[in-house]
């Protein structure tokens, strides 16, 4: 009788041990960036109504390359009204060198883009951008505060 309840304690234990690997094993597949909201100013919505593309760009603050360490495109809402989310993960983002390590501390850029092609600001994009942010980081508010001339 003793040995069943130790092959069902080990049985247990077995389980338990498979959940918390399998646990950790799906996040390294899907490790988050940086997730929050980006506001838009009340006096910048006419400029962003029907624009149909918001980049979310990563800096690896810890670089000393001017590019990104990667970008995401994402689709803009069309209630302007409220923050927009956004989430950052390794799959969405697309990484200039994929054989870089993430960045520990970033610099999150956000550009409400009129023509919906990635490159440098163009005239009309709406941008905000956040310095010191951390790898992982949760509920990040970005407010655009730019207009590019």
């Amino acid at each position: 009788m003793k040995g069943l309840k130790w092959i069902g304690l080990v049985i247990v234990l077995i389980a338990i041990g498979v959940g918390l690997m399998t646990a950790m094993d799906m996040g390294e597949k899907s490790p988050l960036f940086v997730s929050g909201e980006v506001v838009l100013p009340e006096g910048m919505r006419g400029d962003a109504t029907g624009v149909e593309t918001l980049f979310i760009i990563v800096y690896d603050e810890a670089s000393q390359m001017p590019m990104p360490f990667g970008a995401q495109k994402e689709k803009m809402p069309k209630d302007l009204t409220q923050p927009i989310p956004f989430l950052v993960t390794k799959e969405a983002l697309r990484v200039m060198n994929p054989d870089a390590p993430p960045p520990r501390t970033m610099r999150v850029k956000v550009r409400i883009d009129k023509d919906g092609v990635a490159g440098p600001d163009q005239p009309g994009d709406l941008t905000g951008e956040v310095t010191g942010v951390a790898f992982g980081t949760r509920d990040q508010l970005i407010e655009i505060k730019k207009k590019a001339e």
